[in-house]
């Protein structure tokens, strides 16, 4: 026992035992193991956070502190996390823009597509067959053309165009081999056959329909599936018939229909793309309304020294080539630099990109922008070789427009942009102008023009006019058109 306890028990008067040691003590033992309520946890926190910073009692008080935040910071973070994404929401569905889209009835179209008849001419009787005969002799090199990089969906999908609620206008894209429903000129409608009608071909691009999707099989004149599920097979198939200018022996993996067709103009109102093979007197049991291509060629003799270029677009994809040189490539959405060259890798030049990152025009179809072509020049009574492709690729939604603008010449501005006039292989007819004005004064977005139209005098060979015959026993004419 050591010296100073000793003396502490000698102060006590006497050793005390363990049971009157615990009752002396009791009070400060029951103190330090009582179990505070709340209340008094929380005056003795900030008792204790008022002493200084190196006492006990402030040490203790900051434990306390934490302990008693805890479950408080538990409900009010995710609280008010919720609070942040509600105003967040809130304040983002204000700013959306709600487009209405009204998608045309098939019943609809067919309604309207009916109201307009057509006096028959009665000079030739149409309703007999006839035979055509078209001679394409192409003497442009072939083009040798590698993409080093292409997506399996060059241009995007088309699933954002909006239907037209009205018939459908596609001026001269339509025909057959018996000629008949090729038009003159009146666009007579998208899919309308127009029956018992003189043709008049004078200025018209003669072409061919191809089927992307199947090839020829004796067997079945509906062809045979050789698999298409869209841009993936399209562009290579697309680039062979290409590379051979279309020939038979260039395209004979694909299926060419014997039906021709023939254009002047090119505008087709935005629809669905079930219209497409209707357009060339196609039922869906002959083409499937996606994966098809038109081809179209011709001359054309200038009748004066100028440059041109092309403004337009097309859903799905476009081609333009002059004496065998492309100046217009997009496919969908027609919006930049980025959607050109698809098949054949052609990029505008510096001028024509330069032109495009300046001006956005819009076009009569939601979702895409009118595009230039590079310039190209024309002079009096020189020939030019054009060529036109258009197509439909993955299904959907189909429509296209094709202007021309003259350098140099000043044209009408109609909502912040130039009105182009419509490219046109022929002087356009009273009819022609007359359809186009009704058209756009029911659809004011956009507005084509009818004026300042360059004339380009369709060459039309010595043979073609000196060919022409009516039998009249038989009752059927011989057409012969050399391009």
């Amino acid at each position: 026992m050591s010296e100073e306890y000793e003396n502490e028990v000698e102060e006590m008067g006497e050793e005390l035992s363990a049971e009157e040691l615990f009752e002396q003590h009791r009070l400060e033992i029951e103190e330090r193991f009582e179990e505070k309520g709340f209340f008094r946890r929380l005056i003795d926190m900030f008792a204790g956070l008022s002493k200084p910073r190196s006492s006990r009692e402030y040490k203790i008080a900051t434990v306390e502190l934490q302990r008693l935040s805890a479950p408080l910071l538990a409900i009010l973070l995710p609280t008010l996390g919720v609070i942040v994404l509600i105003v967040i929401t809130a304040v983002s569905s204000q700013s959306k823009e709600v487009i209405q889209i009204e998608v045309a009835r098939a019943q609809d179209e067919q309604e309207e597509l009916t109201e307009e008849t057509e006096p028959e001419p009665e000079e030739i009787d149409m309703t007999q067959d006839i035979d055509v005969t078209v001679d394409v002799q192409v003497d442009v090199p072939n083009v040798q053309t590698e993409i080093t990089s292409q997506s399996d969906s060059p241009g995007g999908e088309p699933d954002t165009v909006m239907a037209a609620p009205s018939p459908v206008t596609m001026a001269n894209i339509k025909g057959s081999t018996k000629l008949r429903g090729l038009g003159d000129g009146d666009g007579g409608g998208f899919g309308v056959q127009v029956k018992g009608k003189a043709q008049d071909l004078d200025g018209a691009l003669l072409g061919a329909i191809i089927d992307m999707k199947t090839a020829h099989d004796p067997e079945n004149p509906a062809g045979k599936d050789i698999g298409y599920t869209g841009w993936k097979e399209f562009i290579p198939r697309l680039r062979t018939c290409l590379q051979g200018n279309f020939s038979d022996e260039a395209c004979k993996g694909v299926r060419k229909l014997p039906k021709r067709v023939a254009m002047n103009t090119l505008f087709i109102k935005a629809q669905p793309a079930k219209n497409g093979p209707l357009a060339f007197g196609l039922t869906e049991k002959e083409m499937k309304p996606s994966g098809w291509l038109v081809y179209y060629v011709g001359d054309l003799i200038p009748t004066e020294k100028a440059r041109y270029r092309f403004w337009g677009y097309f859903d799905d994809y476009m081609l333009i080539r002059i004496n065998g040189k492309v100046v217009w490539e997009y496919s969908w959405p027609c919006q930049s630099e980025k959607n050109a060259g698809a098949c054949t890798g052609w990029k505008p030049d510096a001028e024509t990109i330069s032109l495009i990152s300046k001006v956005q025009y819009r076009s009569p179809q939601a979702g895409a922008k009118l595009m230039p072509s590079d310039w190209w020049e024309a002079r009096p009574g020189q020939k030019i070789r054009l060529e036109v492709a258009i197509s439909e690729v993955p299904g959907g939604a189909c429509g296209g427009l094709l202007c021309v603008e003259k350098e140099g010449e000043t044209y009408e501005m109609y909502k912040g942009q130039p009105v182009f006039p419509i490219f046109s292989t022929r002087k356009l007819s009273l009819k022609d102008i007359e359809k186009f004005e009704k058209y756009f004064k029911e659809n004011p977005n956009f507005k084509i023009g009818t004026e300042k139209v360059p004339l380009f005098n369709s060459r039309k060979s010595g043979k073609s006019s000196s060919t022409k015959k009516k039998k009249a026993n038989k009752k059927q004419v011989d057409v012969e058109v050399d391009i």
